[in-house]
């Protein structure tokens, strides 16, 4: 049954259609091809288009439209503001305007809610809680709260019916999502598809509380040797997926710049505090907040810094953290040929015309030719590096994505704090230390290691089934190589030997030279025992060369 065949859908469906068409996205209603069925039931709403809405540009109608739709579609929007790679800057800074501006509930209808979840009245666990709300957003409410035992709270409630809306709109996103992919190829090259799975999972985890709870508990952990960085600690005996209870953390809004000055507080050194732990959480831990915008921090006595809001966090792997820096060490060494191969990773399985995306390489980071790490702008440098993997239609990994995204919004929130803030500069020891360590000794004899293990697991594999072509087997006899690595082994302990009696040479006409007691006939007799022992091997490893030069005669 098609997803237009409800009667509910349906008319949730026109009325979609009815504000695209209200901000002049008529072409896109007939690009999703829905323009014909609608009209065919005579459900398509018409309306007259504003023309002052036709001034304005497209990224600022559709963020108007977004906002219009409701909340999910808000959601929807604050996702595409991390989609740097596909997206150009005026579109992502429209999307990055949207905000929950959901109207606040009677605190009488959540009380149910609050305590169904708790499993007991309310006033069992507390002593009272603020009608009035500290915040409201399309998912939830807070409210301030006080325990039994004086503990000051605060209490984020699940609103009543918001799962039912939000499937709903869901369902008929992945509709139009698969109508963008087969009807419309310029749609095509955004992956609808791709957006909403990401979307739902994204919306799946901030429906659950318990969630944004354990990210908040992960990143205090991580950032407890950071004594100026506050996390609200969780009350997990009160949390359920539909209520969260936290720490209320006091403090002055980031963005309040005439408190923070009102109060003292030193703004260059809150900006460095800031970026120090966000480059910590992000290239140290690979789990960071993806969202440091000024509204989630508050300013705390002695330039204390306390987050809030963990319902957007990214993961990166190591392995994406390797990437990240083979990338930034690429541009400031000018290796265009690593900063390719890195980006032509991300190719989804689609071809990929290399040469070309080296040489587009070469052309960006040209532009930052004998740039100290320091001074890169990062923010420009990533603006560069995304317009070019949407020029090759190579697709920018979501945790990447998220990272470039919590990068941007972290240089604005410390130029506001302080207007000579710098992102890099603060990330600079980070990354240093992080490429000697990709570099160092001992991390290249493992990487070896491994390497060679996975070599001989290759070999002494089983044999490949009767028939597999030849080109397709490993080509080597496991004999032939056990003897070529016995052979190996047997020239390098040769050259050990051998640096060995040179040493012993040079050291010995050193004690000769100087005489080093004890002293016989004016010889000291340790440097002449050495060089004589030095000789004896010289002419030892001399016979066992010529020997194995005639056998290979």
């Amino acid at each position: 049954m098609s997803i237009l065949d409800t009667g509910k859908d349906f008319r949730r469906a026109n009325a979609l259609a009815g504000i695209l068409l209200k901000y002049g996205f008529g072409d896109m209603i007939r690009r999703l091809g829905l323009a014909a069925p609608m009209e065919q039931a005579g459900k398509l709403v018409r309306q007259s288009i504003d023309r002052e809405l036709l001034t304005m540009p497209p990224a600022e109608r559709l963020r108007r439209a977004l906002e219009e739709m409701g909340p999910t579609f808000v959601k929807l929007g604050q996702i595409l503001a991390t989609r740097v790679d596909m997206f150009p800057r005026d579109w992502i800074d429209e999307f990055e305007k949207l905000q929950d501006n959901a109207p606040a509930l009677p605190y009488d209808t959540l009380v149910p809610l609050i305590e169904r979840a708790l499993g007991k009245p309310a006033d069992k666990v507390f002593r009272d809680i603020d009608p009035n709300p500290l915040g409201v957003a399309s998912i939830g409410q807070v409210h301030r709260a006080t325990t039994l035992r004086g503990e000051a709270v605060v209490l984020k409630i699940q609103k009543p019916g918001i799962r039912d809306k939000i499937d709903s709109d869901l369902r008929l996103l992945r509709h139009l999502a698969r109508l963008a992919v087969d009807n419309s190829a310029e749609l095509r090259r955004y992956r609808p598809l791709e957006l909403v799975r990401e979307f739902e999972r994204s919306l799946a985890r901030e429906l659950d509380f318990t969630i944004e709870a354990r990210n908040a508990d992960r990143i205090r952990k991580n950032l407890r040797k950071l004594e100026w960085v506050k996390v609200p600690r969780v009350y997990w005996a009160w949390t359920s997926p539909t209520l969260s209870v936290q720490e209320l953390i006091e403090g002055i809004p980031a963005r309040r710049l005439d408190k923070l000055d009102e109060a003292g507080a030193d703004r260059p050194l809150i900006a460095r505090r800031g970026a120090e732990a966000a480059w910590k959480m992000a290239l140290e831990d690979g789990f960071f907040h993806a969202d440091p915008h000024p509204g989630n921090f508050l300013i705390m006595p002695g330039n204390r810094i306390g987050m809030l809001d963990y319902g957007m966090v990214g993961k990166l792997s190591h392995a994406r953290r390797e990437q990240m820096v083979q990338i930034m060490k690429s541009v400031v060494m000018q290796e265009a040929d690593g900063c390719a191969a890195v980006l032509a990773s991300w190719s989804d399985g689609q071809p990929v015309k290399y040469e070309a995306l080296v040489a587009d390489v070469e052309d960006v980071i040209s532009m930052y030719y004998g740039v100290p790490l320091a001074d890169l702008d990062v923010t420009a440098l990533l603006a560069d590096i995304t317009g070019m993997l949407r020029n090759h239609n190579l697709v920018l990994p979501s945790d990447i994505a998220l990272l470039i995204k919590a990068i941007i919004t972290l240089e604005g929130f410390g130029r506001l704090i302080h207007p000579q803030f710098d992102v890099m500069s603060e990330a600079e020891p980070l990354i240093k230390r992080m490429i000697r360590a990709r570099y160092s000794p001992t991390r290249l004899a493992r990487s070896l290691g491994l390497k060679a293990l996975d070599a001989v697991d290759r070999i002494y594999a089983p044999p490949a089934p009767a028939g597999t072509p030849k080109s397709e087997g490993t080509g080597i006899d496991p004999r032939h190589l056990e003897r070529l690595v016995a052979r190996l082994e047997r020239s390098q302990y040769r050259q050990v030997q051998t640096l060995l009696t040179a040493s012993g040479v040079l050291c010995g006409s050193l004690l000769l030279g100087h005489r080093v007691a004890p002293v016989l006939w004016d010889i000291s007799l340790p440097g002449l025992l050495i060089l004589m022992s030095s000789g004896v091997w010289a002419a030892w490893l001399l016979l066992v060369a010529r020997r194995h030069l005639r056998q290979w005669d």
